[in-house]
């Protein structure tokens, strides 16, 4: 991976070409860090003079993802740990069984402001937070596709398949060919805010790109977007699984 020393830093980036790329941009990415994203066939201005014409937005950027990891919770998925549903915080409370009966294995439940998961007593920290995703993933599964429909409808959009992932960054996507993925995370925030990440994508079926085009259509369809885009940027980092 190339290296730039930026303010006396030694800084390590990647640099990508996307057909979706417009412009030359500068992007953090939780699997690749810092990226350098060129439309495609073209490589000018060099990465060094882009990096080096942002450098005061990639040390505020970087500042601020270290604070999120710094607030970000330590999963261990026992009794005590705090889980987000539909907005809502709810207490995990951990019951490990030395023997599930024949009918059951790990399982959860909401009841009430608490999540439940039962165990056997070997489960291990791995297969703990698979239940858990798996519950999230269902719950997204049995919500998110009719919302969609739902919000579909009443403005006038219509979408091909829809897949529900589980993704560390991005809430949400809509592919050129007008097929929607949608995170299961989206279960942990509030209600207003499924429904903004939703209409995002949407709105990416007629304008597929960020233009001020696309943010007007956003805010028609949903005016209190740029205070839920806020809320997602400040408050996503923290709601992990």
């Amino acid at each position: 991976m190339p290296q730039l020393k930026l303010q006396g830093r030694s800084i390590d980036y990647a640099v990508r070409s996307s057909k979706r790329a417009k412009r030359v941009l500068v992007k953090f990415r939780a699997d690749t860090g810092l990226e350098v994203v060129y439309p495609s066939r073209r490589r000018q201005p060099p990465p060094e003079a882009v990096l080096q014409a942002n450098a005061d937005w990639i040390f505020r950027t970087m500042s601020r993802l270290a604070e999120a990891t710094a607030r970000r919770p330590a999963r261990r998925y026992e009794t005590g740990e705090t889980f987000h549903y539909r907005g809502k915080a709810r207490a995990l409370e951990l019951t490990l069984y030395s023997q599930l009966p024949d009918d059951a294995r790990s399982r959860v439940q909401l009841t009430g402001d608490r999540l439940l998961l039962a165990c056997p007593q070997s489960a291990q920290l791995a297969e703990r937070r698979a239940q858990v995703v798996a519950w999230y993933r269902a719950q997204a599964k049995a919500y998110l596709p009719g919302r969609a429909r739902q919000l579909a409808e009443q403005r006038g959009f219509a979408f091909g398949q829809l897949r529900i992932k589980h993704q560390k960054t991005r809430w949400g996507s809509c592919s050129a060919q007008g097929n929607l993925n949608l995170n299961l995370r989206l279960m942990m925030v509030p209600d207003a805010a499924i429904d903004y990440i939703i209409l995002h994508e949407l709105c990416h079926l007629r304008e597929l790109n960020h233009s001020a085009a696309f943010w007007r259509l956003v805010a028609d369809c949903c005016p209190d977007y740029d205070h839920w885009r806020a809320w997602l940027k400040e408050n996503g980092p923290v709601l992990i699984l």
